[in-house]
């Protein structure tokens, strides 16, 4: 079936988008968009490119933030010795920036499919 003929659910991909939200809670934030974009993606028109694009951001907001979290150990390291600690500074904002675009752009995300647009999400690397 074409992607034409398949009958429209905008909430459920709305809902999709604002699941990312769940990344504070754990994991969350990832399996539960895979799971609703895999189960849905043949079925729901426009589900397979909003899904993509989901998880594509949250794989790239994963591997930002693990190398987010090695500079910061290797920072707090450093400020043992007086080194790191202007490091230290800098990823302190760096990480609240991530924080807010794990935030924001899912809310983006959400209130553009809802308007039956695809939302494109910055910073996010494009693997599947």
């Amino acid at each position: 079936m074409l992607n034409n003929e398949l009958p429209e659910d905008y909430s459920n991909i709305s809902l999709m988008h604002y699941s990312q939200l769940l990344n504070f809670l754990g994991p969350f934030g990832i399996i539960v968009p895979i799971i609703m974009w895999s189960s849905k993606k043949t079925e729901v028109k426009d589900m397979d490119a909003h899904g993509r694009a989901v998880i594509n951001f949250q794989i790239s907001v994963l591997i930002y933030s693990v190398v987010f979290f090695v500079l910061l150990l290797i920072s707090m390291f450093l400020s043992l010795f007086i080194v790191g600690i202007l490091f230290l500074f800098i990823l302190f904002f760096v990480g609240i920036t991530l924080a807010l675009l794990m935030i924001i752009t899912p809310i983006m995300g959400g209130m553009a499919a809802s308007e039956k647009r695809l939302y494109k999400y910055p910073l996010s690397i494009k693997f599947i």
